[in-house]
């Protein structure tokens, strides 16, 4: 799962990023009023806090940390991941990676979708937050582990 939101995340961005740039104002009207594709660069964490008041490095080293520490969480905590949280972690991975390769390619995230109500985003953003829900819906549930298959009743 996460491979694919990667793939998809850069190949939108590599096609649209041009695209968008020899539009006027970097945008174009998806669904006039509603949402537009409008090209951001996006220097700060989520939802572009602290843009251009943290060095790149240093936005790029806590996002690698937090990669980090999900990571050990999935690896050491969870001990038996059921597959909805295998699916949730590898959309978690995938955009973080996604938006990762951008923060070393570039220094920036470039994001796109614009509802104007909401930050700009894109798909590895997307992928995130999704993640970051139904890995809540999942705890609710008490569905993020496996359960332990029960003996039978009718073995000997």
């Amino acid at each position: 799962m996460g491979a694919l939101i990667v793939t998809l995340d850069q190949i939108v961005k590599v096609l649209l990023a041009p695209y968008l740039q020899s539009q006027p104002g970097w945008q174009v009207w998806v669904l006039e009023p509603i949402v537009k594709l409008r090209l951001v660069h996006n220097s700060g964490f989520v939802f572009g806090l602290f843009s251009d008041t943290a060095p790149a490095w240093v936005v790029s080293l806590v996002v690698i940390a937090a990669i980090g520490a999900i990571l050990v969480v999935f690896t050491r905590q969870i001990e038996s991941p059921s597959l909805p949280t295998r699916i949730v972690f590898g959309l978690t991975f995938g955009g973080a990676i996604g938006n990762l390769i951008d923060r070393f390619r570039f220094g920036y995230v470039i994001d796109y979708v614009d509802f104007g109500w909401w930050p700009v985003f894109n798909i590895a953003d997307s992928a995130i937050n999704i993640s970051i829900v139904a890995f809540m819906v999942l705890l609710l549930l008490g569905r993020v582990e496996e359960r332990p298959t029960a003996p039978s009743p009718f073995m000997d």
